[in-house]
């Protein structure tokens, strides 16, 4: 349905969400596709089935493995929406997800081994045809001031299953396995270091994530991310003291720096310009 305000629609993932044209903002779930048991096996018998995995290959496969093949650019797997907190969040709306927890917690085993089962079916097909470069679990599971999730439950409900796909990633040769998690995601880390990942982003430093702190506390993370990119607006004098940790953590490598989510749009040409040659200057330097 839309109207003049507003549009409502079913999304890829069968949620119904609304949409207000003036805000222009994330759209709110309406309703949630996974309600109960019912609701959750007749989504897994209709859609998560592993009887014919080369059926979900696009018709242009053969021609997208070639270019995988000889590619010289990096090849990443997994993405949105393979995760163990925001594919439950967005099937089944962060509301009943947390009551779920502990009201029912056999349910939320039963979809995580199933989604692992999937995937891990249509990896293995992937993995025996091409190599890739890089493995990236989507999550988004902290906010402004930290995990929405406690580091107890998450190693109840989504560590073993990451082992069992950082297990089989690590088999295949894939040395890069990052989460791809928002807002203060500090004390998370050693829970996904636990799990087998090997790196995170886009740690957020608008959200007090301390890159220099982590990379002290964590060297053998691999992270990506970490400039506060609200900072910009503030001018170049800013723009140069929001740098110094990147710079910092750069001479330590395995890091790849960059905006800590998508730049606002009322960042001004000039400030993004301004930051990113300086940004560029630093990295063509610890290059050499």
């Amino acid at each position: 349905e839309e109207t003049d305000e507003t549009m409502t629609y079913v999304d890829l993932d069968g949620v119904k969400r609304l949409f207000i044209k003036k805000t222009g903002v994330i759209p709110s779930a309406l309703e949630n596709p996974i309600q109960d048991w019912k609701t959750w096996d007749r989504l897994k018998a209709e859609r998560l089935s592993v009887k014919d995995v080369k059926g979900r290959f696009p018709a242009t496969w053969s021609r997208l493995l070639e270019r995988y093949r000889t590619r010289e650019f990096p090849l990443v797997l997994g993405g949105y929406p393979q995760g163990y907190f925001g594919t439950l969040a967005h099937l089944m709306g962060y509301e009943k997800l947390f009551y779920n927890y502990a009201d029912d917690p056999a349910l939320i085993h039963d979809i995580q081994k199933t989604f692992t089962e999937v995937w891990l079916a249509v990896y293995e097909e992937v993995l025996a045809q091409t190599s890739v470069d890089m493995f990236i679990f989507w999550e988004d599971i902290s906010a402004g001031s930290g995990s929405m999730v406690s580091p107890a439950a998450m190693r109840e409900f989504m560590v073993p299953y990451y082992k069992r796909v950082t297990s089989f990633l690590k088999q295949h040769g894939v040395k890069v396995i990052f989460v791809d998690t928002d807002g203060e995601c500090t004390d998370l880390v050693p829970v996904f270091l636990e799990g087998g990942l090997t790196g995170m982003y886009p740690m957020e430093a608008s959200c007090g994530v301390d890159i220099v702190k982590v990379r002290k506390l964590y060297p053998q993370l691999q992270l990506m991310g970490g400039i506060a990119k609200a900072e910009f607006p503030r001018g170049n004098a800013r723009i140069d003291e929001i740098l110094l940790p990147a710079q910092a953590v750069l001479e330590t490598g395995g890091y790849v720096p960059f905006g800590d989510h998508l730049i606002p749009p009322e960042v001004h040409w000039k400030e993004f310009r301004y930051y990113r040659e300086k940004l560029n200057g630093m990295i063509d330097r610890r290059g050499k």
